[in-house]
């Protein structure tokens, strides 16, 4: 008898799948944050195994846990959304950011949260804008070598 092939990805093929989608980035992109072969990422899709190393450059990249890329997160269906950033222990810098903001008048705490808003997603959509044109560099560069 044969063996049917099952047809559902591996967990980290998902999770990478919504990290593509929600940022822009490709598997080239997810090649190039990781330093290695856009060949060597295209096989996480398949074999849903990937090295320490760039499972970590991937989460610290796109800002999700590592539990959560590999699939050990079974409670949340798809990548933390900013609202439900939740450090588990906050740093130097996530303290003096708090001492500051909270020595702001309540009337402008609103403000300053909306302006950091709109900075952040200024820089996600220059990243994006850079992928993009990094990818289309990439091939306008391989039809030129074919």
């Amino acid at each position: 008898m044969k063996k049917e092939k099952t047809l559902t990805s591996p967990p980290l093929a998902e999770r990478l799948n919504v990290l593509m989608k929600r940022s822009g980035v490709n598997k080239s992109g997810l090649a190039r944050i990781c330093e290695i072969t856009p060949q060597a990422a295209g096989k996480w899709f398949t074999t849903g195994n990937i090295s320490k190393e760039s499972a970590i450059k991937i989460a610290d990249s796109f800002g999700v846990s590592l539990a959560w890329l590999l699939g050990d997160e079974t409670s949340e269906n798809a990548a933390p959304v900013e609202d439900d950033y939740n450090p588990s222990e906050l740093n130097d810098r996530h303290r003096a950011l708090l001492k500051l903001f909270d020595r702001l008048p309540e009337s402008e705490k609103d403000h300053h949260i909306e302006a950091l808003r709109l900075t952040v997603d200024k820089y996600d959509k220059l990243f994006k804008e850079l992928i993009k044109s990094r990818n289309i560099d990439e091939i306008i560069q391989a039809k030129k070598e074919q």
